[in-house]
């Protein structure tokens, strides 16, 4: 029985001790796997934290990129060799080359590798359908290095910066686009906006939008300065064929947002996308530095010295040339004729209680204007002489920027004019109706860009020819705002009222009044009631500026140019991106301002016949609201009546050839594709 005893005890004892082996096993490879999985989880948000931060490193060289691209610059520099990126001697330089910063904590190095700019007609279905661009496709590698100086993450992104050129669009806003009772509007190129987007059409009249229509903000049926729509057709186009259409209904005479439902139904040509990166106001400015008044081939400067106001041509330093010859003379001249009835009403007095009071200056109701005669100016500039004193080579024929850029301002003498606040100064283009010179070597610049920071009005037919063999030529005007003067300003008018038979005559003090300070209507005209007598109104001195609206009547005219124009926005300055705020801006279809009366909401056209048309082919672009024009929008009350409107996006903007000079562009990228790799 002990031998057995003996023998039990040795087994426990042994059973006891591999026990404890296993124990002592399972602790220690428990201790090893802790240490282990800790070191892993540190490894791991290590690496997990420098690929964020690599990742950040290549997002802010694409946005340096993208930055870059604004305006009219282009990356510049060279990348660094691929082997031994960015060590010592081989970081590359500019916008490409390395770049070292901290991103939580990590060093990050990148840089960039540019491929080639070629030319690129975006593919149907992706945002901005069909219109011409240019590409270039950019590689950015990063790499973050943890604190032992070691290779944490390195990331690799591959985008593609595409430029769009603006005057590609038939309506193209940098804020709210307001599509507001706009009678009959048929427009067939693309529309966007990068800010909200509002369409509405008069009531039993139809809007249709045949280009793809794309807004960064959101999508309305119905109205902005109200909780309002009307009961119009609003119709988009869902395939180029005219009849395959989309219509948006209003939704119990509120405005409504566009639903998911109905961009679906448009299959793409009405769609929400990201905002895209703009020229900034910077570029249009009168000053060195600034893109357009250094890129242009003519300054002209309005300029008062004491009491005198004189046109001067300049040099990119304000430095005066001195051009002479055949057309320099009748090129040029300034006037103080006239009145600007929308803007008066800043100056003077309000009306009914409403209209702004400004600084209560009557005399600024009346324009400063610097008067530009177009083909007396092409004659001017082209002859050889003068296109060598302004350095313009080939003189009409120059293809710098693809034709000739005129910047035009006023100097007002007290250092130069501001680039915010009202003002009463304007340029005016008339005999524009070809824009050709008497030059018969060089009759006709390629293209051709006026460029203001100032008001522009544009009197008479522009650039009216029906196409390049009848002396179209790629035109456009860049101003702080935009008027249309027809072919009937300047002719003589014989007055009838509208109102019943009576006829009424002239105080012609009036016309002498310089200052054009109008006058109540009643004490301005006396009615008779023998309807054989009628008044005629002179088409000289800006005369019909200073009459009744029912004496303006205007004449069917033709612009042929795209417009770049700031425009209000539905509830002033601090409209933006707000809903029921007045006053109304008056839409797109007022972007162009008008200034007579050509009939269409007369509810009795007895005189002279029917509504008159208003021919435009172009592309309407406006990037901010006016920097110098502060009257409202007012329809009637002495200020006009609006066309019936012939409107068309310009076909041959399509071909980039085609564009006018310095035509700008809006950047976006479009990113290919995001890698990490595990070695370099």
């Amino acid at each position: 029985m002990r031998k057995e005893s003996h023998r039990t005890q040795g087994f426990a004892l042994v059973a006891a001790l591999s026990l404890a082996a296993i124990l002592i096993i399972i602790l220690t490879t428990y201790s090893v796997v802790t240490v282990n999985n800790s070191r892993t989880a540190a490894s791991s948000a290590s690496g997990s934290a420098g690929f964020y931060a690599a990742e950040a490193a290549l997002n802010v060289r694409a946005e340096r990129i993208r930055l870059t691209f604004k305006g009219f610059q282009v990356p510049g520099g060279t990348s660094p060799a691929e082997a031994d990126a960015c060590l010592a001697g081989n970081r590359g330089s500019g916008d490409l080359g390395c770049v070292t910063s901290q991103v939580a904590g990590r060093r990050v190095t990148s840089y960039v590798v540019q491929g080639s700019p070629t030319p690129l007609t975006i593919p149907p279905g992706e945002d901005f359908e069909n219109l011409s661009a240019e590409e270039t496709p950019f590689t950015v590698r990063g790499e973050a290095l943890g604190a032992s100086g070691n290779p944490e993450a390195i990331t690799e992104l591959t985008f593609r910066s595409r430029l769009v050129p603006l005057f590609q669009f038939a309506v193209f806003f940098d804020k709210d686009l307001e599509f507001t009772n706009t009678a009959n509007l048929d427009l067939s190129g693309p529309v966007h906006t990068n800010g909200n987007l509002f369409l509405d059409a008069g009531t039993g009249a139809t809007l249709q939008l045949r280009g793809q229509t794309t807004a960064a903000g959101t999508l309305y049926r119905g109205v902005k300065h109200e909780n309002g729509c009307t009961g119009g057709n609003v119709r988009i186009n869902r395939s180029s064929d005219s009849g395959d259409t989309h219509q948006l209904n209003c939704a119990g005479g509120g405005r409504r947002a566009v639903t998911p439902a109905d961009l679906t139904a448009t299959r793409g040509r009405l769609k929400k996308v990201e905002k895209v990166s703009l020229p900034g106001p910077e570029l249009f400015a009168p000053e060195p530095g600034a893109l357009y008044w250094d890129r242009a081939d003519v300054r002209i400067v309005l300029k008062r010295t004491g009491a005198t106001w004189a046109p001067q041509f300049v040099n990119a330093s304000r430095l005066p040339l001195t051009l002479t010859g055949s057309g320099c003379a009748a090129a040029t001249a300034t006037s103080q004729t006239l009145r600007d009835n929308r803007e008066a009403q800043y100056w003077e007095a309000p009306t009914n209680g409403r209209d702004r009071n400004g600084a209560a200056d009557p005399t600024r109701a009346t324009r400063r204007t610097l008067d530009l005669d177009m083909r007396a100016l092409l004659t001017c500039i082209g002859s050889a002489a003068n296109a060598a004193v302004l350095g313009l080579e080939g003189g009409l024929a120059n293809r710098t920027d693809g034709g000739l850029v005129v910047y035009t301002t006023v100097d007002d003498g007290a250092g130069g004019i501001a680039r915010e606040g009202a003002n009463h100064y304007a340029v005016r283009l008339r005999g524009g109706a070809l824009l050709r010179s008497n030059n018969a070597a060089h009759p006709r610049p390629l293209g051709l860009t006026v460029v203001s920071d100032q008001a522009v009005f544009l009197q008479g037919n522009y650039n009216a020819g029906a196409d390049a063999a009848a002396g179209w030529i790629p035109a456009a005007v860049m101003a702080d705002t935009v008027n249309v003067l027809s072919e009937n300003w300047d002719k003589p008018t014989l007055c009838r009222a509208r109102f019943g038979n009576s006829t009424f005559a002239m105080n012609r003090a009036l016309l002498s009044n310089s200052a054009g300070s109008l006058l109540a209507q009643g004490e301005i005209w006396y009615a008779y009631s023998d309807a054989a007598k009628a008044e005629t109104i002179p088409g000289t001195n800006d005369a019909k500026s200073q009459v009744p609206l029912f004496c303006r009547p205007a004449a069917a005219t033709t612009v042929r140019a795209a417009i770049l124009a700031n425009t209000t926005t539905s509830g002033g300055a601090a409209g933006e991106g707000t809903l029921d705020l007045g006053p109304q801006s008056g839409g797109v279809h007022n972007m162009m301002r008008f200034h007579e009366d050509w009939g269409s909401n007369d509810g009795n056209q007895t005189y002279p016949h029917g509504a008159v048309t208003y021919s435009y082919s172009g592309s309407l672009v406006s990037l901010a609201q006016p920097r110098h024009a502060f009257g409202q929008f007012v329809l009637g009350e002495n200020r006009y009546q609006p066309p019936r409107r012939d409107w068309a996006f310009e076909e041959a903007f399509r071909r980039a050839e085609n564009l006018p000079p310095l035509t700008p562009r809006f950047v976006y990228l479009k990113q290919d594709n995001f890698t990490r790799k595990f070695e370099r």
